[in-house]
């Protein structure tokens, strides 16, 4: 039986979704109708025959509801509430006037059909109340003035009830277009309310929060790593998980809070009247608790984390709803940042960290334009021979007040940004024209150039043509570029992945996969991936003196050679190190040791005209070191 009427109400509308600039204007039409019944039924009392003084006295409270509706400072319930009452208070007035006479009745009608305007069941069920104890209680008091037939005065709560009855019948296809409209502003597969009605209620919640001295705030939600669930058990699997989260929090917020499904997988909590700080905080932390409960999906138990930020606002605070959304957004990043599943209040720091980023933002969309980036390479020398056999190519950024930024200090900047994609187009352009360059003037002819290729490159549809691009514009053969890839990307979409890697071998470029180890990449994904070479994580070229560090990088070296793939050790920074290496069969090696990233220039005379070699980078590290000519 509960179930039933469960499912009952959930056809009905919510009410009291309309946005406030829409209920205000409604309002104010409804309460101009509501002053117009005044002098109108004073006018048709008169021509009745009732005096100006009892006609007048009748009205007074008329006139005092519509007062009620008109004052500002009142809420909407309250006034709402006023300006319904007056119009069916005009109705028992106008039927009064009449004697009874059918006919009035049907401005009861015309009224509750009026009320639905407002959206919202308080006004509504107060006129519907209103009919029925109008016709119950002042018709069996005096039948006579309420009802023009012998029968219904006979039976006045009858007739009240039926009267009931057939104005909610008559509401009823007012009621399926106020639940239509409701359904274009709330979210169609979750049910939560949707952006629109966010920002309304936060804006209502600012006000109030100013006039009594309280806070309005906002709870920014983010489900951790919920693109791997939805890629490996399908989008469907995902739906139904956002829709159980999305029931949790129902149930979890307060009763004045409203929950928005902000997009994806976010959601925003619209907390109003707040005490402080630490009361959105106990809501943040029911809230997160509530959504790592696990979840049952076609028989898998699936936990997800929750990254969660909150802005909170009002008292002695001058920040608007936006600024509230964009604070708690910016929190929850924050949040995910440093570890994901926590929370992080919006503070004055913070504040200043995402007007700095949003200042490097757009330096960094000037950048490429003025020309402040430009391209320094790092040799990867032969193990076996000593020779540079390849260049990673790496951005850097002359900054006008910053100076000199190295990769790692803005390309994050730029993935967030979607600037990695024309920074990309650039530097692999400008990468295969100097490699053209090098090898024109005299470079081994299959000295190959590499560069680190981003996730949102990876999954940019026009990637590969931007590569076939840029080696047509260099006149360089596809084996010439070597694509380094982050492990990281693989972890991230390995299907997407291997999708992709599929479109760029068969352009014929060389394929790495950088910062190996980082993860824990299967091995059947790593030889279905089918990389050209192993880039080594930093860390095991640093461990290999301590114990098990050679037996453990010698195990990874015969793996990838098993595979049929390069290894290529990153970050060597000593002559041991580099011996090791060398013993363990690693194929390239790259590091300060050997040499640090160089501009072309100096770059060029290193591989163009390469120094004599002695013995200590297989047949021996060159005469003049390349990190001291540099």
């Amino acid at each position: 039986m509960r179930g039933h009427a469960r499912r009952i109400a959930a056809q009905l509308p919510q009410g009291r979704l309309l946005p406030d600039a829409v209920w205000r204007r409604r309002h104010h039409s409804i309460t101009v109708l509501l002053w117009l019944h005044v002098p109108a039924l004073l006018a048709f009392a008169i021509v009745r025959g009732y005096g100006v003084v009892h006609s007048t006295s009748e009205m007074l409270l008329v006139v005092s509801l519509a007062v009620v509706a008109s004052l500002p400072r009142l809420g909407r319930g309250a006034r709402s509430s006023a300006a319904a009452l007056g119009l069916v208070a005009c109705s028992a007035l106008l039927i009064h006037f009449w004697e009874g006479q059918s006919e009035g009745h049907f401005h009861f009608f015309v009224v509750v059909s009026l009320l639905i305007l407002y959206q919202d069941w308080l006004p509504f069920l107060i006129a519907v109340g209103f009919v029925v104890l109008h016709h119950g209680v002042l018709g069996s008091a005096m039948p006579d003035t309420v009802y023009g037939s012998e029968a219904a005065a006979a039976h006045p709560w009858s007739w009240a009830l039926i009267h009931g009855a057939f104005i909610l019948a008559a509401s009823a296809a007012n009621i399926v277009s106020w639940r239509a409209t409701e359904q274009l502003l709330r979210d169609p597969l979750t049910g939560l309310a949707g952006r629109a009605i966010m920002f309304d209620r936060l804006r209502l919640g600012l006000r109030r929060a100013h006039r009594r001295s309280l806070h309005a705030g906002v709870i920014f939600l983010d489900l951790d790593r919920f693109k791997v669930l939805n890629d490996s058990l399908g989008h469907a699997a995902g739906d139904r998980v956002l829709v159980t989260a999305s029931e949790r929090l129902r149930e979890a917020v307060r009763a004045n809070d409203t929950a928005v499904r902000f997009g994806g997988d976010e959601f925003v909590i619209v907390c109003e009247d707040l005490r402080d700080t630490d009361e959105a905080v106990g809501v943040a932390e029911r809230l997160i608790a509530a959504l790592r409960t696990p979840y049952l999906v076609d028989g898998h138990e699936i936990v997800l984390t929750v990254s969660a930020g909150i802005a909170v606002g009002g008292r002695g605070d001058d920040r608007s709803a936006e600024d509230l959304i964009r604070d708690a957004d910016a929190a929850m990043y924050r949040a995910k940042e440093t570890g994901k599943d926590r929370y992080v209040i919006f503070g004055e720091e913070m504040r200043t960290r995402a007007l700095t980023r949003l200042a490097d933002e757009v330096d960094l969309r000037h950048a490429l334009r003025r020309g402040e980036l430009h391209l320094r390479y790092e040799p990867q020398f032969a193990l076996g021979g000593g020779r540079v056999r390849a260049l990673e190519a790496l951005v850097h950024w002359q900054h006008p007040t910053r100076g000199l930024l190295a990769p790692r200090d803005f390309m994050g900047l730029a993935e967030e940004t979607g600037m990695i994609i024309p920074i990309g187009e650039w530097a692999l352009a400008e990468a295969c024209r100097q490699l053209a360059g090098w090898r024109g003037a005299g470079a081994a002819p299959d000295l190959v150039v590499s560069m680190n290729v981003s996730a949102h490159q990876l999954a940019d549809s026009g990637f590969p043509a931007t590569v076939k691009q840029a080696l047509r514009a260099g006149g360089l053969e596809a084996p010439a570029l070597c694509l380094e890839i982050p492990e990281a990307a693989v972890m991230a979409d390995p299907n997407a992945t291997i999708t992709a890697l599929d479109r760029l071998r068969a352009i014929g470029v060389r394929l790495a996969l950088d910062g190996f180890g980082t993860g824990h990449l299967s091995m059947s994904c790593l030889r279905g991936l089918r990389f050209d070479t192993l880039k080594l994580n930093r860390v095991y070229v640093r461990d290999l003196a301590q114990p098990g560090g050679e037996a453990v990088l010698r195990g990874i070296v015969d793996m990838a050679h098993a595979l049929a793939s390069d290894v290529t050790a990153k970050g060597v920074a000593t002559g041991a190190q580099l011996r090791s290496l060398r013993a363990i069969g690693c194929d390239l090696a790259q590091g300060p040791l050997l040499a640090r990233p160089g501009r072309a220039g100096a770059i060029g005379r290193l591989v163009v005209s390469p120094p004599r070699c002695t013995g200590d980078v297989g047949g021996g590290r060159p005469a003049a070191s390349p990190t001291a000519t540099l």
